[in-house]
């Protein structure tokens, strides 16, 4: 079995730099309200934070878990079928594949990035990235995965 994964670091090192933005914007709340600031300040300090700590709040959930976790493989796949661990799905059933990045939903709540394989049945089945894969790894990954549709996804009859 061939798999996918994500390094380790980066995930350490979005989890550190989304912490860091997190303590930033509690350090923003504390600032509004026991230091000695004027109204305008206050409301700045406030409004950031509230913006801040879902943001980069989501980030932090979404890569915490995935820093502590010993297995760092996103997909797995052999010549026959693609698995992300819950549903494995077979080469000839996917007819493409495309990656959506990402992006902020309402609420100021993030959207994961995701790898999208377009079924022949007209489903989707999306696999997050959780933002642990590089630019220059998704387009790599891409391309593998594109090659690997291509060639083993032809229907055996």
């Amino acid at each position: 079995m061939n798999a996918i994964s994500y390094r380790k670091f980066v995930a350490w090192a979005k989890t550190l730099g989304s912490l860091l933005f997190v303590l930033a914007c509690l350090f923003l709340l504390y600032a509004a309200f026991f230091m000695d600031t004027s109204i305008v300040r206050k409301f700045f300090c406030i409004t950031s934070a509230i913006i801040g700590i879902p943001f980069f709040g989501g980030y932090l959930v979404v890569s915490l878990p995935k820093a502590l976790k010993s297995n760092t493989q996103l997909l797995t796949y052999d010549q026959n079928s693609v698995s992300d661990g819950t549903r494995t799905v077979a080469w000839a059933e996917i007819a493409s594949i495309s990656y959506s990045g990402p992006s902020i939903r309402k609420w100021l709540l993030p959207k994961l990035p995701a790898l999208i394989f377009h079924l022949k049945n007209r489903e989707t089945w999306s696999v997050n990235t959780y933002y642990l894969l590089t630019d220059a790894e998704i387009q790599s990954v891409m391309k593998r995965l594109r090659g690997l549709i291509s060639r083993n996804g032809k229907e055996t009859k």
